[in-house]
Formats: structure tokens, C-alpha cells, sequence
């Protein structure tokens, strides 16, 4: 059954996040992505826009197991409470959806369109069951994009050969400094990753 979740409803009912945290949309998505894998449930979340917010508005992303997690942020001028009704009035399967909501006027038009209410404290409880259970030793951790470049940044690619057909000589080891402890050096040159 398809769920459509209220995000920033959603994160404010949270013990472990908080709406003043700039990257809490994208922990609760990681979240999502993962517990859409592990229940095989398909789930859009909505956002509302932030101010000055230049990125593209409607995004989507594949899990490898086929889950869905769509997210969805309200255009300049809504709020997602308009695009969660808007969905919720066009939508042909009113018993198949389940609104994600404790927001009283969200969740009272959702009921009068005919399709069911879950608030967001029985939807913490019911995800943090799904995630306390056994774990699918199988699944991929899902990392940040801030996290993925500073990865990328210890793990470069070596740089090609020069042109000129002669071979650069490797680094020398300074005197009494292993391997491993130039490895630390690189990695402590990369940026943090919290």
C-alpha cells in the first residue's frame, strides 16, 4: 500500500531530528530510502519549498530491490499541505493510499476524500520496529552526495601518464614515514564528513 508522507510534519514529531537541522530532509530521505527497501513499501514524501531554493522540485530515486521513495518539494508559493491534497484528490486508488500526517486539517480532508490517516507518531513507531528488526545483511548503505564526494576525494583515480613518454618518478617515502602513515596524511587533507 502506498504511503504519502508529510516530511517536515513528519520531522518535527522526531526525537532524533529536528526541523533547525539544514540537513534534515536529506536525513530523513536516507531513512526512507533505506525502510523502503526493507518493506518493499513505495512512499512519496513532501516537502515545503525552503526560502531562496533553487533545486529542481520533483526528484525521484530507485532502491535495488524495486521500492520506491519519490520526493516531491512544493513549488515557491505552496506549501506541501496544497500538493498532499492535490495528490490526494486526483488519486484513482483512494483505498490503496495512506496519508502520513498529524496535521489535523491535512489529515480531516484526507479522510473526507475517502483514503486512510496514519499519523506521524504511529508511523515513527511503526519505522523504528521495521528497523530494529533483523537486519538485511544484503543492503547497501545509502550515503550523502556531501558524503560521496569526500570519498571520492580520498579515493581518486590516479592522474595519467604525461604526454612526453617519460614516466614520473614515484614519490620517495620521507625518511621513516610508512605507507599507512601517508595514507593518514591524505585522509586527514580531505574535508570531514560531519
Amino acid at each position: 500500500m502506498p504511503l504519502l508522507i508529510d516530511g517536515h510534519n513528519l520531522i518535527g514529531q522526531m526525537h532524533d531530528l529536528s526541523l533547525s537541522d539544514p540537513d534534515d530532509e536529506e536525513k530523513l530521505i536516507s531513512r526512507l530510502r533505506y525502510l523502503a527497501e526493507r518493506s518493499e513499501k513505495r512512499m512519496t514524501i513532501v516537502f515545503d519549498p525552503a526560502p531562496n531554493d533553487t533545486r529542481i522540485h520533483i526528484g525521484s530515486g530507485q532502491s535495488q530491490h524495486g521500492a520506491k521513495l519519490t520526493v516531491i518539494y512544493a513549488h515557491s508559493g505552496r506549501k506541501a499541505d496544497d500538493v498532499i491534497r492535490s495528490i490526494v484528490g486526483e488519486v484513482k486508488d483512494r483505498q490503496g493510499l495512506i496519508v502520513v500526517t498529524s496535521d489535523a486539517a491535512v489529515a480531516d480532508f484526507t479522510r473526507r476524500c475517502g483514503v486512510r490517516t496514519q499519523s506521524s507518531q504511529d508511523f515513527i513507531r511503526w519505522m523504528n520496529a521495521q528497523t530494529s528488526a533483523k537486519p538485511n545483511i544484503d543492503a547497501k548503505p545509502i550515503g550523502s552526495a556531501k558524503e560521496v564526494i569526500n570519498w571520492s576525494d580520498v579515493f581518486k583515480e590516479p592522474s595519467p601518464p604525461p604526454k612526453s613518454g617519460k614516466i614520473p618518478a614515484p614519490p620517495q617515502e620521507k625518511k621513516g614515514q610508512r605507507r599507512s602513515e601517508q595514507l593518514k596524511t591524505q585522509v586527514k587533507k580531505t574535508r570531514g564528513l560531519f
